[in-house]
């Protein structure tokens, strides 16, 4: 299913020049790289220049569909904010002063949702012909919180309920004139990526390996560790396999309850690892537990199976910013464990400040659910 394009929108084939403005999670960046393929795609001859937060710059530096990678920022200045650009790739910073120079032919916000990272502002402060984007009525919650973002477009898009979030980017491809190019996402790794998450994972030898990713952005997404490395104990029995676990500083106390909890090898990566050498793990690993959280994504983009836990209870609102029918992984290797219900008070999705809903999937049945998921017999 895609939008009918918005009346007016020149294709991007004849653009000389175009701004991506992908201000989001690492997750979401993997989630558009169907989107990023498929435009370049559509507009081989253009200048494309990517604008990332900088949490997610190694993960978009090495991407072969654009032409340079930025990392914007807004500075506070007498009277009034200050634009300030850092490049990412070598030329990232020329390609766009020469695009804000001359003026973007096209501005391409890449963001279904809320927008809390300054996209349209972004959007709004470079000169462009065209600016592209979902508009703020798409769900209710971002008619609340970016009343007024339309004014930064000069075509917006409307809703797409029922879609996953790759779906709703690719009919964005589809309004500014280009077609998809393949739905599968991608993962971009260097050689030194894979050489040194090979270092790391030297103490599990060379036999299987099971990638834990025990964090996520938010408490109520996290599953217990408790509960967790009961799970993940079980499937190491099962699989034969070393287990590494990954995340950041912050995870590292979920990361202790795993090597207490697990009999075989472990190596504890939290907070050791840049992003792409933990995407490189999980490549390396036959399979990942994760939450509802980047690794999941960097597992689907690479083809390693993965389980994830999420908050999202049973029956829960589909159109919710954690709802798996919008966040799922990319990826028919992919197992969702889920609430069967919402707990004390949570309908439509889980709202509370730590795990909650999440903490009723029982670990004896999800490791039934995944090991039947992986074969295991």
């Amino acid at each position: 299913m895609t939008a009918a394009p918005p009346v007016g929108i020149p294709p991007v084939g004849g653009a000389r020049r175009i701004l991506v403005v992908k201000l989001d999670a690492a997750g979401d960046f993997l989630l558009s790289t169907p989107f990023l393929r498929g435009l370049r795609a559509a507009a081989p001859a253009a200048r494309i220049v990517l604008a990332v937060r900088d949490a997610v710059a190694d993960l978009a530096a090495p991407c072969p569909h654009v032409d340079g990678v930025v990392v914007p920022s807004l500075i506070d200045g007498p009277g009034r904010a200050r634009l300030d650009v850092r490049g990412v790739t070598p030329n990232g910073r020329a390609l766009f002063a020469e695009g804000f120079r001359g003026g973007f032919d096209r501005v391409i916000v890449a963001r279904y949702d809320c927008d809390t990272h300054g996209a349209a502002t972004l959007a709004s402060q470079v000169p462009a012909r065209v600016r592209v984007g979902f508009g703020e009525a798409v769900t209710p919650w971002k008619a609340d919180m970016n009343a007024g973002f339309d004014r930064a477009l000069t075509h917006v898009l409307g809703p797409l309920p029922g879609l996953h979030e790759v779906e709703r980017l690719l009919s964005l491809l589809h309004a500014v004139g280009g077609a998809a190019d393949g739905t599968h996402t991608e993962l971009y790794l260097t050689q030194g990526d894979v050489d040194a998450a090979a270092a790391l994972m030297a103490p599990l030898g060379d036999g299987p390996v099971l990638a834990v990713a025990p964090g996520a952005a938010s408490a109520r997404r996290v599953y217990p560790a408790p509960s967790l490395a009961a799970v993940a104990a079980a499937l190491s029995r099962r699989m034969g396999a070393g287990i590494a676990v990954i995340g950041g500083p912050e995870d590292g106390e979920a990361a202790r309850v795993l090597v207490h909890a697990v009999p075989g090898p472990v190596v504890d990566l939290t907070g050791r690892t840049a992003v792409r050498t933990a995407a490189a793990v999980i490549a390396r690993a036959e399979a990942l537990l994760a939450m509802d959280s980047a690794p999941a994504h960097m597992a689907a983009a690479c083809g390693t199976p993965v389980a994830v836990f999420s908050c999202h209870p049973d029956g829960g609102d589909p159109e919710h910013f954690h709802a798996p029918e919008r966040f799922r992984p990319w990826t028919p290797r992919a197992l969702v464990l889920r609430p069967p219900r919402g707990r004390d008070g949570c309908s439509a999705s889980c709202t509370a400040a730590d795990a909650h809903c999440i903490a009723t999937i029982h670990a004896a049945d999800a490791y039934d659910r995944i090991a039947g998921f992986l074969g295991l017999g």
